[in-house]
């Protein structure tokens, strides 16, 4: 009897909930992520199938599939992977923390970043890949992704992303961009308190409203030409 996939699509969302395997399908499924990544990676644009994994590996499409159900399902697993260890890295900086933002920004590219500036296979796959997952593969990472945006740029997520996902950009120009467009972790400073009214001016020159200004003035004019009130 054939085996069913490890991973369903319906299942990705709990894949907490899978039965445990032995250390023998631990070590197979690992190979098959592993080779998925590596070369979905290295070969942008190419068409994947279960097949062509499955020959790299030197398994059959049949073994592949007892542990992915297709090539989606597999590039859901390594974006789930990566975005948890994301999710790990800058929940260890804690909210109090006075550059909270811009230190997680930092985490976040340290899991992000090979040492030439460039991204890590995972990386690369959830910016350039993540597009071809169907609904209910793609909703997960999404929901993911934006807990990730608002730790790291509260309302500002999108353009941290933008920023920190652009190859070769280095730390200090990002948050210099960063703090120009408000998304600093920087405590805001607290606000002072109201000016107090000042008083109105009555002389003609002091008014803002010209037609008031214009009107008090010919009334000045006026009484000057009655002269002085008689006694």
């Amino acid at each position: 009897m054939q085996t069913e996939p490890r991973i369903h699509r319906v299942h990705v969302e709990n894949r907490l909930s899978r039965l445990p395997l032995t250390e023998k399908q631990r070590e197979r499924e690992e190979r098959i992520i592993a080779a998925t990544q590596t070369l979905m990676a290295s070969f942008p644009g190419d068409h994947f199938t279960i097949a062509k994994i499955a020959l790299a590996l030197r398994m059959t499409p049949a073994s592949v599939r007892r542990y992915f159900i297709d090539v989606e399902s597999i590039l859901a697993e390594i974006l789930l992977r990566h975005l948890t260890e994301i999710s790990r890295a800058i929940g260890k900086i804690p909210n109090d923390h006075p550059n909270r933002h811009s230190a997680r920004r930092a985490a976040y590219m340290e899991i992000t970043r090979t040492g030439w500036g460039g991204f890590t296979e995972p990386h690369q796959l959830l910016i350039r890949a993540r597009c071809i997952l169907p609904e209910d593969l793609a909703k997960p990472i999404e929901l993911m992704r934006q807990c990730i945006g608002e730790q790291l740029a509260g309302d500002n997520a999108e353009t941290a992303f933008t920023l920190l996902d652009t190859p070769h950009l280095q730390a200090v120009e990002i948050e210099a961009m960063m703090a120009h467009t408000g998304g600093t972790a920087a405590p805001a400073k607290p606000a002072d308190p109201p000016a107090p009214a000042a008083p109105p001016v009555t002389h003609p020159r002091h008014y803002n409203n010209w037609k008031l200004a214009r009107r008090l003035k010919a009334e000045a004019k006026r009484q000057a030409r009655a002269g002085p009130p008689g006694p």
